[in-house]
């Protein structure tokens, strides 16, 4: 095949306007599926090498040295294949998903190795439908922390196991070699959560500077977004020590969110508070709804969560079958935030499909226009970039369905994404 010369049409063709972006994206979707039916192809081949000993014939001890001589596949490439090949004794269902352009390459890889979690893998099967379902319905960020949601609540004791090593293991330091310096570091979850939020406050505010600056001299952004996370680094360092050392530390800034079941799990599995009891003080919320994180996302274990939530402040949310955010009550010692923060709550990032923007740099967003006749409720907002916020005025539209995924349309109606 000549890509060369397939890049350098696809070029031309790119100017022609936007029938050759559709034809464009038309063509992307073809070569994915095909994408999607190799791998699945690829996956059902290895795994049927390894069952059969064909590997012996050239003196190989394992399927993995075959891809290692045979197709020069790296060992990253090798483990997805040999996991997905497994996958498809004990859940065929997924794999034909996979052929058939159901669910993605990369979304069965994660299927793949939640299977092959040894302490919970065997429990996949019991919400492998909710799953697939997620993995067709949500971009893949998404799609993987949900998969990353179900290992850390059907590994309950596991996952806090790994939590606490994390905590246990944190480690931190700076390093200067030929006057060049090199932070590095690891940590627990919530503690990383906290720092990640903080430092994203100060580069916030760096990019705003660097903002009005070139506003006023009508040029580029002065510094690059490395070079803005770095200073924001110093200034939150020069802020630290020019404070007084008996000042009070501030309430934490983290907004954590757990759901009800599993704040009762912990309350009565871990710390023997509450009777052991098929019945459920608040009633039982649906797997797609289990959280424990915070609310740009980051995966928090729920004993970790509930300890911070003991020493910081919580706010009630309550939230309906599709997980809109219904009520928000007073705040009470136990979260932080303002009205404002419910409709930030319905999603990590921008809700515009495949933006990635954080939530924490987001506007709160009418879903349906205000001068429209969109109510100021929490179940009529999200969180919008300001790029997105200023696309929607040319006619496009945000819609949340009834499963809470977030849709995106044109102006003509029709949906950005994948066909359903």
């Amino acid at each position: 095949m000549d890509l060369t010369n397939r890049f350098s049409g696809a070029c031309v063709a790119a100017e022609v306007g936007s029938m050759a972006y559709v034809g464009q994206v038309a063509r992307v979707r073809e070569l994915e599926a095909l994408r999607r039916r190799v791998e699945a192809e690829l996956a059902v081949t290895v795994q049927a090498i390894s069952e059969a000993g064909l590997f012996e014939e050239d003196g190989h001890s394992s399927v993995r040295a075959v891809l290692r001589a045979e197709a020069r596949m790296s060992e990253a490439e090798i483990s997805h294949l040999v996991r997905t090949g497994r996958l498809m004794v004990d859940l065929p269902d997924v794999v034909d998903l996979l052929g058939n352009g159901t669910i993605g390459v990369a979304q069965a890889h994660d299927l793949a190795r939640a299977r092959a979690n040894p302490r919970c893998g065997d429990q996949l099967q019991d919400h492998i439908e909710l799953l697939t379902r997620q993995a067709h319905d949500l971009e893949y960020a998404d799609f993987r922390r949900c998969v990353r949601r179900w290992e850390m609540l059907a590994d309950f004791d596991g996952a806090h196991h790994d939590a606490e090593l994390a905590h246990e293991t944190r480690q931190a330091g700076i390093t200067i070699r030929d006057g060049i310096g090199h932070l590095s570091g690891n940590g627990g979850s919530l503690d990383s959560a906290e720092l990640k939020e903080i430092w994203d406050q100060f580069t916030q505010a760096e990019f705003l500077d660097d903002l009005d600056i070139a506003t006023e001299a009508t040029s580029d952004l002065p510094r690059t977004a490395g070079q803005r996370r770095w200073d924001a680094l110093l200034k939150i360092f020069r802020t630290a020590a020019g404070a007084p050392a008996d000042s009070k530390t501030p309430e934490p800034v983290l907004n954590l969110i757990m759901d009800v079941t599993t704040f009762e799990d912990v309350l009565t599995r871990d710390w023997n508070l509450l009777p052991q009891t098929e019945d459920r003080l608040f009633g039982q919320v649906p797997m797609e709804h289990r959280r424990s994180e915070t609310s740009t996302g980051t995966l928090v274990d729920p004993q970790h969560a509930l300890r911070a939530a003991i020493g910081g402040w919580v706010r009630r949310v309550v939230v309906d079958g599709a997980g809109n955010v219904i009520d928000y009550g007073r705040r009470r010692r136990l979260f932080t935030g303002a009205a404002r923060d419910a409709v930030m709550l319905h999603s990590p990032r921008c809700t515009w499909v495949g933006c990635d923007t954080s939530s924490n740099v987001c506007n709160a967003d009418h879903t349906v226009d205000w001068q429209h006749g969109g109510p100021t409720a929490t179940t009529n907002g999200g969180p919008l970039c300001p790029r997105h916020d200023r696309t929607k005025n040319r006619g496009y539209r945000l819609r949340r369905g009834p499963n809470g995924v977030w849709h995106t349309y044109r102006p003509d109606g029709t949906e950005i994404g994948p066909a359903a």
